[in-house]
């Protein structure tokens, strides 16, 4: 016995989710180990930080930011294992999201998705400010 002192609550994602303008993409994020996770929040990475856009919790049930409302939405109220959509893609929706779990008592833990779309200009690696 004594084995499982080891075993930390670490998310496992899908590294990189191909998808195209206009349609929809399937973010997700699950962790190996069944843990008392508190909250699930998912942010997108930007040049200058991070956006919270989602964040979901027992007690509160799913908060989306009102700038995300109409195109995201979560899944499956499951702590252990929170996946996102984010339909009518455009471009800006291209880059890194990550998904943190706030674990009793491991504190918070990150996994990272990245989102690669086509049907546009892949020459034009740019963003435009929002």
């Amino acid at each position: 016995g004594g084995g499982n002192a080891l075993i930390r609550c670490l998310p496992t994602t899908q590294q990189t989710v191909v998808a195209a303008v206009g349609e929809e993409a399937h973010l997700t994020c699950q962790l190996t180990q069944s843990k008392d996770v508190v909250q699930v929040t998912w942010q997108k990475t930007v040049q200058d930080g991070e956006i919270n856009f989602a964040t979901y919790n027992n007690f509160f049930g799913q908060n989306v930011n009102p700038n995300f409302t109409d195109r995201v939405e979560i899944k499956d109220g499951e702590l252990q294992n929170s996946s996102i959509v984010i339909r009518k893609l455009m471009e800006q929706d291209e880059g890194c999201y990550l998904c943190l779990f706030n674990c009793y008592p491991d504190g918070a833990l990150t996994g990272r998705t990245c989102l690669q779309l086509y049907g546009k200009d892949l020459t034009e690696l740019h963003f435009d400010p929002v």
